[in-house]
This record gives C-alpha cells, sequence and structure tokens, in this order.
C-alpha cells in the first residue's frame, strides 16, 4: 500500500444527512449514556452516543434487539442517569442495520426535551448554548 493510498477504516464516517429540505437547529451534544428504549411494553438496553433538543442516536446494546424495534408506533428513550419520569417520547426517524444503530426524533415538545437534555448534562449544555453563569442561574430560577 502506497502512502497515498488511506485504508477504508480510517476514512472519516460523515454524519447521517437531515432528511431533505430540513436543517438541524439544535446543538448536538455527543454522549456515551447508558439508556433504555421502550417500545410495545418491551424496553432494551442502549448506549445514547449524541443527542439534541430534537433527537438522539443511540446505538442496540444487543443486536438482537435490533430487529425488535420498529418504525410504527411511539418510543420512549429513557436515559438511566435520570429516573423514568424524564423519558422522552419519540419515533424512529432511521436506522443503520449494520450498525444496529437508530435514530429517534423527538416529539415531545422542544421545552421539555431542553429541560431533560440540560438536567441530563448542565454543564455541557451551558457551555454548547454559550450561556453565561448569571445567564444559568436565571434558568435554574436563583
Amino acid at each position: 500500500m502506497s502512502n497515498s493510498e488511506v485504508p477504508v477504516d480510517d476514512v472519516p464516517k460523515t454524519e447521517e444527512p437531515a432528511p431533505e429540505g430540513t436543517r438541524r437547529d439544535a446543538v448536538r451534544l455527543t454522549t456515551v449514556y447508558g439508556g433504555r428504549i421502550c417500545q410495545h411494553g418491551k424496553a432494551y438496553a442502549c448506549i445514547i452516543s449524541d443527542v439534541s433538543a430534537g433527537g438522539a442516536k443511540v446505538r442496540l446494546k444487543d443486536p438482537n434487539d435490533y430487529r425488535r424495534i420498529t418504525r410504527s408506533g411511539d418510543v420512549q428513550l429513557i436515559f438511566e442517569r435520570l429516573s423514568d419520569y424524564n423519558a422522552l417520547n419519540t419515533v424512529v426517524a432511521w436506522d443503520k442495520p449494520d450498525e444496529h444503530t437508530v435514530g429517534l426524533r423527538f416529539i415531545d415538545s422542544e421545552l421539555r426535551c431542553r429541560m431533560v437534555i440540560k438536567r441530563l448534562m448542565p454543564n455541557r449544555w451551558r457551555m454548547a448554548h454559550g450561556q453565561t453563569d448569571a445567564a444559568a442561574a436565571d434558568d435554574n430560577g436563583e
């Protein structure tokens, strides 16, 4: 192999494209949080790899669970660090079968999604949104 050739595994992966005619307005935060996807009364363990006010990218821990998630019907995303009360309602927006990964689009209000994500990672949320300490205190009612 010559120096000019790059192994396929070393080529950076591109992000999942936004659907035609749309663009992402929300700041996306990279994470490695454990969670659960709940659909049709069943819960499946997952790793949440990024999250924004618009949705999340999750990889199922058990590859066999991937086949059980359907594109029809609502899905709840539960963050292990938070209580079940803070679960967000979603729908499957896209999937990558070879990676056992699904993209979830939040269907809760944007305000609710922002509040849950801010509670999940308050410092990163503040940094990503350029808030000063004084503005963060106002947001928290202090």
